[in-house]
């Protein structure tokens, strides 16, 4: 098992404290994998296993929980059975009546585990109706340790606002990062040079499940397909009551085949009439938000990179894992470039970088990369392979007047820099701490 420290750093302040902690991301992209690592800390740290309790809600262990008063149900009967119940608190009992949900059972008693707080952990909890009314009362009734995961934004949507305002924090879990994915290679397939590591990885992404199959190309690339249909159908189609599955499975892909270019609904609504498919603008834009609310796209908007505003036409949009792209039959050795970028793109993001494409003029800078008030600036290219291309990734900063970094990344082994551009090898930077 990686231990993922990015992510558990990130944690680790919030945990045994009064907020519920929200890990959202792809399907299989390690949420789950990140709630044992929790548990062990709690363990750890002296919370007795008999105070947690770990729910998966994909499960058939779970199949018979499918809404708030049934999961408030369990829980509570799971407690009652292995901790010492407290007494009754009359005044506790009397503010769960004010403030739970009309649909949870408000004849709830505190529970005692010797002094530690019970710990629940809540994995794909958006599979429960109406969950968010049963977790605001174990926050209300149990002063519960909350952990919950989710592959769809749409649970931090306007319902978990309203019955959670200000006691949650969210945390974005990605597939591996190349880091990650020597390190989980090495350890489950054995050794291997970074230089072939990183030609396995534009091949096969980072999903984690590849560490089962010793990274075996042929059973990783099946896995990938099959996961690629899971969330189109389960976390976009589902949830987003998609009526024309056919032709957003057709949308999704064309925009995963345009990774890195400019596109704009009108581009698609073409391609689709190209394809004697008629499909409405509007219906389109929300394929797109869908598949992004399921984190399988991401999308970069333009902005100015002089006057810093956001440009309302044409933007970008990012695969999640570029495995998915290879394994949807997109040869990722084909367009090198598209999936660098990608791979760019997502790591800034696993970075914590809010990322945007940036225009000067007739030029565009790949990235625009902004993180606690601080600014970078990227370009991306494949080689530097003649002085024509040196000269168009590195005057695209030329019209730029600040002083912030400026980055032009390739696979060249010995790359140069120039009037104070740094330039860096791809690999090299990704494994940067």
């Amino acid at each position: 098992m990686i231990d993922r420290p990015l992510y558990m750093n990130r944690i680790r302040p919030f945990i045994g404290k009064n907020i519920i902690k929200v890990l959202i991301g792809a399907r299989r992209s390690g949420k789950s994998t990140l709630l044992e690592l929790i548990r062990r800390q709690l363990l750890n740290d002296g919370v007795p296993e008999n105070a947690m309790l770990h729910l998966n809600f994909e499960s058939s262990a779970t199949a018979d929980i499918t809404n708030a008063t049934e999961l408030t149900a369990y829980v509570r009967s799971y407690f009652s059975e292995n901790t010492n119940e407290g007494e009754s608190n009359e005044n506790s009992n009397r503010n769960a009546k004010n403030n739970a949900p009309a649909d949870v059972d408000h004849n709830t008693t505190s529970i005692s585990t010797n002094a530690h707080k019970i710990a629940l952990f809540l994995d794909e909890i958006q599979e429960v109706d109406h969950w968010e009314k049963a977790v605001r009362s174990f926050m209300v009734d149990y002063d519960a340790d909350i952990y919950l995961t989710g592959s769809n934004a749409h649970m931090l949507s306007s319902d978990l606002a309203t019955y959670i305002t200000g006691r949650y924090v969210s945390i974005d879990v990605y597939p591996f990062s190349f880091a990650e994915f020597l390190e989980a290679y090495r350890q489950s397939a054995g050794p291997i040079s970074e230089r072939e590591a990183f030609q396995r990885y534009v091949r096969q992404g980072g999903f984690p499940f590849q560490t089962d199959l010793a990274f075996d190309e042929a059973a990783s690339m099946q896995y990938l397909n099959d996961l690629f249909a899971t969330i189109l159908f389960k976390d976009v189609v589902r949830h987003a009551g998609v009526r024309d599955p056919d032709a957003l499975e057709r949308i999704i892909r064309y925009a995963i085949g345009e990774e890195g270019h400019l596109i704009t609904v009108a581009n698609i609504a073409q391609y689709m009439k190209n394809e004697h498919r008629k499909v409405a603008a509007d219906t389109i834009a929300n394929y797109l938000d869908a598949a992004a609310r399921a984190f399988l796209l991401y999308r970069a908007p333009r902005q100015d990179a002089v006057g810093m505003r956001e440009l309302k036409i044409n933007e970008k949009y990012y695969v999640v894992d570029q495995g998915l792209r290879q394994a949807i039959g997109l040869n990722n050795a084909n367009a090198i470039d598209q999936v660098l970028e990608g791979i760019v793109f997502m790591e800034l993001k696993r970075r914590g970088y809010e990322v945007r494409v940036g225009k000067v003029g007739d030029q565009e800078i790949d990235f625009i990369a902004q993180r606690d008030g601080a600014t970078e600036y990227y370009q991306v290219t494949y080689l530097m392979a003649s002085p024509q291309t040196a000269e168009s990734e590195f005057g695209a900063f030329a019209a730029l007047r600040d002083n912030y970094p400026k980055t032009v990344l390739s696979l060249d082994e010995f790359p140069q820099s120039r009037d104070g551009i740094q330039g860096v090898n791809i690999v090299e930077w990704l494994l940067r701490k």
